[in-house]
């Protein structure tokens, strides 16, 4: 048997959160794009699963479908957009108890940071992407700048892969737990010491042979991370 000596400290652990379907209980971009585009947004998803395009190059193609002003993008994304069940008391137990969170997102800076305003969620670092005008000087069209210190692959593209940020910011000791659901959260899986994964992100991980905890509800997510965490001693 093994009971624990120590209260609960989760100064190492670095928690890497998708957004989009993810920290949110579906997956509002699509929902967004569907009410501005129709289906034409529908093309592009599919080539990026089927691998033709990178994530990057399917989010930028899908950005500048929309003809109307960003604001209303965000809108779309934003409005409507309700937390995954029990995600509230998750954030704010792990950072209580010490815990390093980031959100690290393909999706679109100003709707998050709208989301987190209007449900009053504490503070964590932010790494997203901006609508930007192709052009630099006016939009429509518009088109996606990621967060400078996202990083490079095939599969997410030229700037466009998360894992940049979560080598900036893993310490050495820390043990690090990504939460996502989609392609673009592949490359975060690879490196994690702890995956929770939905949608296609558990496929992925089963082609892989990745470990993973099915993310299902925050509540449970938080009990398996914190005995992850919790030192553990052998009693006779």
């Amino acid at each position: 048997m093994s009971s624990p000596t120590a209260p609960t400290d989760l100064s190492r652990l670095l928690v890497v959160l998708d957004y989009d379907g993810t920290v949110t209980d579906r997956e509002y971009n699509v929902l967004a794009f569907q009410k501005l585009t129709g289906d034409a947004w529908r093309v592009f998803e599919d080539a990026a699963r089927r691998g033709e395009i990178s994530h990057a190059e399917c989010i930028d193609r899908e950005v500048g479908l929309i003809t109307t002003p960003k604001q209303e993008l965000i809108a779309a994304n934003a409005d409507d957009a309700r937390l995954a069940r029990g995600f509230s008391e998750f954030l704010e137990a792990l950072l209580t108890d010490g815990a390093r969170v980031a959100v690290v997102s393909a999706g679109f800076r100003e709707a998050i940071e709208q989301l987190w305003r209007r449900e009053k969620l504490p503070p964590v670092e932010l790494f997203a992407s901006e609508i930007v005008p192709r052009d630099g000087v006016a939009g429509p069209p518009w088109t996606v700048a990621f967060d400078r210190r996202f990083g490079a692959c095939p599969t997410c593209g030229p700037g466009a892969c998360k894992t940049g940020v979560l080598r900036r910011l893993r310490g050495t000791g820390d043990t690090v737990a990504v939460f996502g659901d989609g392609v673009a959260d592949l490359c975060l899986a690879r490196e994690a010491d702890i995956v929770f994964a939905r949608g296609a992100l558990t496929e992925l991980c089963e082609r892989e042979g990745i470990a993973y905890h099915r993310l299902s509800d925050y509540r449970r997510a938080l009990a398996q991370l914190t005995d992850r965490m919790t030192p553990q001693t052998a009693t006779p």
